[in-house]
């Protein structure tokens, strides 16, 4: 069959383990890029822009030239609108089948089923399943695991999902199919070591995930073996591409598995890399490993300052003293740290964010990552938030919701933001006065920030320059 992949943006390595597999089974792939310039839900949207510089009909004529048997969509929540939109107007213009995994689907299938632009949706890891559906389409025979559709106006389920037991026995990913598409995908290469994770975060996917395995008698957390990864990582693509970055939701999950794959990484591949890492008490010492082995960035996850309400709300129990040796320990080694923090939290308060910035002012990254909290259907923070509705910006909020006014989360956002960029012997005068910081903030101090600090080799960062310059540009020369 001919199997069109259509996305939105950035790499999915997913969509790439899964161009592989139906490549396998003798499936011909393709790959069709929306970039959704100035559109991406939750972070850069600027709806005048967004229209000014569409591509959304550029790929439908792609889409629709390929003549696709099955479009495949891989899709969040935040993109869902975007994927009904174009999965209708392919059906239209095509007639293709269209499958939806991801895990806004595997989070809600039913509600997914519900769009009669989704003809199947898959639920989890699809390494399996896809090849399974597309072998039995049009057979009636028995959906696969991990596979549901619509029959008779109401949704119908083969087994539950069976993930992947053995990693090192699926094809490596198909790392063709987005230069393919654009070259700008052709700067660093998006690896994994595993898949799952072993914390259970309360905001997280991961938790939806671990509730679609619990019966499947597969762990959700799982790792390939250091010869596998590597030998992928030996290969041309990724020599190519100059440095990798792990996807791995904690690279530092298995500290044997690290013991025997940091020094084979060193020996076999000898490429920088970045990678997510979650701050235990073992992390500072590995700190001289990571780097000896060619790690020059790690993203650790702090999220709030209150650690007994890390551990009560969001389900995260990392004690800030591990926090700050983790953070002084890279650093001392050279590595570049990111520190992930979420604003909007539904107890947040204002003593808690300068206790925040305390702490930073007196163990500071190279880069503090402000988000804003998401409730996503399926994860256990949504569950007990209740009935949700849209907020301004499109955050989803629990009816009674009263966050702190938005004046003062600019001016928290701002500071938090700016405090590694400030002269040391200034840090804790400002780290108590958001006030300063109040005209400030935003998505353009976000983008400044990360361009002007950044490690030289910065996989977000600099896929993001490429792929608005590219097709800004080639908005440009068509006119």
């Amino acid at each position: 069959m001919r199997v069109l992949f259509v996305h939105n943006g950035y790499e999915s390595l997913g969509i790439e383990y899964l161009s592989a597999a139906l490549k396998r089974a003798g499936h011909e792939t393709s790959l069709v890029i929306d970039p959704c310039l100035f559109d991406e839900a939750g972070f850069w949207r600027v709806p005048a822009l967004a229209r000014a510089l569409s591509f959304r009909e550029d790929a439908l004529k792609k889409a629709e030239a390929f003549r696709p048997d099955v479009a495949a969509f891989s899709v969040f929540t935040d993109t869902l609108p975007w994927a009904l939109e174009m999965a209708g107007e392919l059906k239209r213009r095509t007639g293709a089948v269209t499958v939806f995994g991801g895990i806004h689907p595997s989070s809600d299938p039913e509600g997914t089923l519900a769009h009669p632009a989704v003809d199947y949706v898959c639920l989890g890891e699809a390494d399996l399943s896809l090849p399974a559906l597309l072998a039995g389409l049009g057979t009636g025979g028995p959906l696969p695991p991990g596979v549901r559709t619509r029959e008779n106006g109401g949704a119908v389920q083969g087994p539950p999902p069976a993930p992947p037991a053995d990693l090192d026995a699926l094809p490596f990913p198909d790392k063709e199919l987005f230069p393919a598409a654009a070259p700008v995908y052709s700067s660093g290469y998006l690896a994994s070591a595993s898949r799952g994770c072993p914390h259970a975060c309360a905001y997280c996917c991961n938790s939806v995930y671990r509730e679609l395995y619990r019966d499947s008698g597969v762990p959700c957390l799982r790792r390939r073996s250091p010869e596998n990864v590597t030998a992928e990582l030996s290969g041309q693509a990724a020599l190519k591409a100059g440095f990798v970055h792990f996807t791995d939701e904690v690279f530092n999950s298995d500290y044997s598995w690290l013991g025997r794959f940091l020094p084979l990484y060193a020996r076999e591949v000898r490429l920088p890399f970045s990678c997510f890492v979650f701050p235990d008490a073992r992390l500072a010492a590995l700190a001289p490993a990571l780097a000896a082995a060619g790690c020059f960035k790690v993203q650790l996850g702090v999220q709030r300052f209150d650690e007994r309400r890390r551990a009560e709300l969001l389900g995260r129990r990392a004690a800030n003293a591990d926090i700050a040796a983790a953070i002084k320990a890279l650093k001392a080694a050279g590595v570049y740290v990111t520190c992930d923090n979420i604003l909007d939290l539904p107890d947040e308060s204002e003593a808690e964010l300068a206790a925040l910035a305390s702490f930073y002012a007196a163990n500071t990254p190279d880069h503090n990552e402000i988000f804003f909290l998401r409730l996503y259907p399926g994860t256990p923070l949504a569950a007990a938030a209740g009935p949700a509705k849209e907020a301004p910006g499109g955050l989803m909020r629990p009816a009674g919701y009263s966050p702190l006014p938005p004046e003062r989360q600019r001016a928290w956002f701002t500071l938090l933001t700016l405090l590694p960029r400030l002269p040391a012997f200034s840090r804790r005068a400002f780290a108590r006065r958001p006030g300063l910081f109040a005209a400030g903030g935003g998505l353009p101090l976000r983008v400044a920030a990360r361009l002007l600090s950044r490690p030289r080799r910065d996989f977000h960062t600099l896929r993001f320059v490429r792929l608005y310059l590219r097709f800004i540009l080639a908005r440009i020369a068509r006119r």
